[in-house]
């Protein structure tokens, strides 16, 4: 027995017919885009678009192309805000982006601290190159000084000789703090431009590094100076006014300035984190020393306990890597030393001890400044990099730039 077309024992399925052929009489209506979840309701919707529309069905209607959120500034030279863009317009395609070391969203903790890691990880010939010439260069100009002072005593001898060891060994330690806070300044900006490259998944060299920031060096020297000095002075004279006022035997003048010293280190601390992207701003957007500070107070409106969180955890990663490394070599030091004394048949109260001891401690204390600088300039970065995407929308930027488009960095 031959079966209908339809190939089921039955007749044939109704609504199946030739393309184009109207459908057969009381045939069940096809089904249709018309009659799925969130397609047009309006009649003809079925029809693609270019179809030939029978003759009495109108058009479909199809929905308007979608809006995308306006275009945000780039690094260079905007310092105005730009377009603050609601989080709702942050499409799930942008957040997914990741060109570099971070994708192109609002950063959590995480993604800061594997952001610092990768940017070594990935250009660690420029963040160690930098760190180590800096570091060199501090320890160069303090070993020459060092020498001139000791050439100096042993010239002179006697009482003036002790009084210039003294003056020395004050003015070594006050220009080591002073060295130490002027070169973190500089190596933070200076691995500042390396990192935004890094964000759009390029690698720059040490000598592209060094072309691009080496004239911005005398404005990151005067901003740590501009943010060093007042700090030095105020807590100078608290602290003067403290020892005079209990010299004196006024203990309530002692106390009062005392209270004033605790609320200068509340006030510090507060403008300090406020501060904190003024080093990373004058650099990636080429600003000068006050423009770079009031662009980190812009930035961190509103965001001082994110930003103040953000450095906690920072500041305890590195200091335990430091503390780690500080006690090893300290160790090392103690143990070659004493090895070397008892080897040598020498005296263990003698100077040999001593230099091999501190030897190993400045060797372990350079070696943990070159290995956790690079990553705080990195984090600071890219703390900045966070604040400029949640107030400004430089996600869309920095997703423009990567396509090709023309953004200044």
């Amino acid at each position: 027995m031959t079966q209908p077309a339809g190939g089921n024992g039955s007749a044939a399925t109704p609504g199946w017919s030739a393309p184009g052929a109207p459908p057969p009489p009381g045939a069940a209506s096809t089904p249709s885009a018309a009659s799925t979840p969130g397609a047009p309701s309006a009649p003809g919707a079925a029809f693609p678009p270019g179809a030939a529309v029978p003759p009495g069905i109108p058009a479909p209607q199809y929905p308007p192309q979608a809006q995308y959120p306006p275009q945000a500034p780039a690094y260079a030279g905007s310092g105005a805000p730009g377009n603050a863009l609601p989080a709702a317009h942050w499409s799930s395609a942008l957040t997914a982006h990741k060109p570099g070391i971070i994708p192109l969203r609002p950063l959590g903790l995480g993604d800061m601290i594997e952001g610092g890691f990768a940017a070594m990880r990935r250009n660690p010939r420029t963040f160690f190159g930098l760190a180590l010439l800096v570091t060199l260069a501090v320890v160069v100009l303090l070993g020459a000084l060092g020498a001139l002072g000791y050439l100096a005593a042993t010239t002179l001898g006697g009482s003036a000789s002790d009084a210039v060891l003294a003056v020395g060994a004050v003015g070594g330690l006050t220009l080591l703090y002073a060295l130490s806070a002027v070169t973190g300044v500089v190596l933070t900006g200076m691995l500042s431009y390396p990192v935004g490259e890094a964000v759009l998944g390029r690698k720059p060299t040490t000598g592209e590094v060094w072309r691009h920031t080496r004239r911005m060096i005398p404005r990151l020297t005067g901003l740590c100076l501009l943010l060093l000095v007042p700090v030095v002075a105020v807590f100078g004279g608290l602290i003067a006014l403290v020892v005079l006022a209990f010299s004196r035997g006024s203990d309530a003048g002692g106390v009062v300035a005392l209270l004033a010293v605790f609320v200068a280190v509340g006030l510090t601390a507060y403008v300090t984190i406020r501060l904190v992207l003024a080093t990373p701003a004058l650099v990636l957007e080429d600003l000068g020393v006050v423009a770079s500070l009031k662009r980190s107070w812009q930035l961190t409106d509103g965001r001082f306990w994110r930003t103040l969180g953000v450095l906690i955890v920072t500041g305890l990663l590195v200091g335990i890597v430091q503390q780690v490394l500080g006690f090893g070599f300290q160790f090392a030091g103690m143990a070659l030393g004493f090895g070397l004394v008892s080897t040598t048949h020498g005296d263990p109260n003698g100077p040999l001890l001593a230099i091999v001891t501190v030897g190993t401690s400045v060797l372990g204390a350079g070696l943990a400044a070159l290995l956790t600088q690079p990553f705080s300039a990195a984090v600071s970065a890219l703390l900045y990099t966070d604040a400029r995407i949640r107030a400004e929308g430089f996600d869309l930027a920095l997703a423009r730039a990567v396509s090709g488009a023309p953004v200044g960095l």
